[in-house]
């Protein structure tokens, strides 16, 4: 007892390699980018939101591209739903820097960078256990799943400081389904 199989500790001694999907980065470049391009044309009024209405915001975004999923058909407002994927890569980040950190003007995109590089993590981590199960997700599950995400953290912010790291957790999940489904689906509005 306590001590581990001689497969066990093989199993424990192996290195895993975990290579990021193809467009993976350059998505995280692209959402970065669109930042920085909102971020010039509006300054920091982001500075205004709360950890709760990033939530809030995080929400409408996915709702909007569940709605265009779901309904097919080019969007009414001629927006592409490409952005709203990009906003949520980012949003969520904001809120991970809100959920953690004392975020200013001039710590915010070293620190957008440090939390999308984080979920990066967490991707290639999970894709060691779970495989590439997500390149078989149709388009609304990448959405539902972000929505399912949400209602967690709405059910958890009423405690941020006992909940912080769970919220967290939510978080970088968000960014990272955003992004596989731009890896997977690209600027194609999917169908459900």
């Amino acid at each position: 007892m306590g001590t581990i199989p001689d497969s066990g500790q093989a199993f424990l001694n192996r290195t895993f390699v975990v290579v990021l999907p193809l467009g993976y980065a350059e998505w995280v470049r692209q959402a970065q980018a669109v930042f920085q391009a909102k971020r010039s044309q509006y300054g920091e009024s982001w500075a205004e939101l709360s950890f709760s209405s990033l939530v809030d915001l995080l929400y409408i975004k996915a709702q909007r591209i569940r709605t265009l999923l779901q309904q097919g058909g080019p969007p009414a407002t001629g927006e592409s739903p490409l952005n709203d994927w990009l906003a949520l890569a980012n949003y969520a980040a904001l809120a991970a820097l809100r959920l953690t950190s004392n975020l200013t003007p001039e710590n915010l995109e070293q620190g957008l960078a440090l939390v999308h590089q984080e979920a990066q993590a967490l991707l290639q981590r999970k894709n060691t256990d779970y495989g590439e199960a997500w390149r078989h997700l149709r388009p609304l599950a990448f959405i539902e799943f972000i929505l399912m995400k949400l209602a967690r953290i709405r059910q958890m912010d009423g405690e941020l400081s006992s909940n912080a790291p769970a919220i967290r957790d939510n978080l970088l999940d968000i960014i990272n389904y955003a992004f596989l489904y731009l890896v997977r689906y690209g600027d194609t509005s999917g169908t459900a």
